[in-house]
């Protein structure tokens, strides 16, 4: 059956950027949207500066790779197959730096994905991304960010109540300077078994039995998106509509829609 884009988009967080960290893959095989994780380590990627691609951030360098590694996907695989597959892509990209990745997994090369399988008409999702399918919203929500935006929230609370203005805190968000300590620290749990553990790609043993496939029936119609959206919507208009309200409210993202860091 044949597939038809609606609509697509790639919003940067610095307009003008060369180094966005989210992706979108299309081919006759397979539709993907990838959210490379925000870089808090220091290394630049790749490791070869005189490398034509120049320097990246880890985030942004996961999201190359992996753009790479789709375009040479078999397009009989499956779910957790393909969530190997693009690991292994990523492992080989970072085996020089193997060592230094161990000690520091703040330096790793990483990123969560969403993609439809055309072939067998399935949603993998692996990590935090979202869809709507037929109008259902499909998402799997980080314990850990949850507890992280919490605690970011009540920081901005307290600044607020000390003093601090809007305006102030928009040029610098103190709320995410205080929790990045554990921002680092939560590496620890990407792809643990335990009650904060999460499912990214980042070149090292993950779970690919863990994908999230969804079916997709005939017919339907199909949303991918980061977690950059706090609302999804059927179209890309209704999705920025509802952000900008968002935005409007809640700036800083600290009421009832909260997260690790401001909008």
């Amino acid at each position: 059956m044949a597939v038809h884009i609606i609509e697509q988009s790639i919003i940067p967080k610095h307009i003008g950027s060369n180094l966005c960290e989210d992706g979108l893959f299309v081919n006759e095989n397979f539709i993907a949207v990838i959210d490379g994780v925000t870089s808090k380590g220091t290394l630049t990627w790749p490791e070869n500066p005189r490398d034509s691609s120049g320097s990246m951030t880890s985030g942004c360098y996961a999201k190359e790779v992996l753009l790479d590694a789709l375009s040479a996907m078999p397009s009989d695989i499956d779910g957790a197959g393909a969530m190997d597959y693009l690991n292994e892509s990523l492992a080989r990209a970072c085996r020089t730096r193997r060592s230094i990745l161990e000690e520091k997994p703040e330096e790793r090369l990483q990123a969560v994905l969403i993609l439809y399988s055309i072939r067998r008409r399935e949603v993998w999702a692996f990590g935090d991304c979202q869809c709507l399918i037929g109008g259902i919203h499909h998402q799997q929500v980080k314990t850990i960010d949850n507890l992280l935006s919490q605690v970011r929230s009540l920081y901005i609370q307290t600044e607020l109540l000390s003093g601090r203005t809007e305006a102030s805190l928009s040029g610098h968000d103190t709320g995410r300077e205080y929790i990045l300590p554990l921002l680092r620290r939560q590496l620890l749990f990407a792809n643990e078994d335990s009650a904060y553990g999460y499912d990214v790609l980042n070149g090292f043993p993950i779970h690919s039995n863990r994908v999230i496939i969804l079916p997709v029936p005939q017919h339907s119609q199909l949303v991918l998106a980061s977690d950059g959206y706090p609302v999804l919507k059927d179209t890309l208009a209704e999705s920025e509509a509802a952000f900008g309200s968002s935005y409007k409210k809640i700036p800083f993202a600290i009421g009832r829609t909260r997260a690790p860091k401001g909008w």
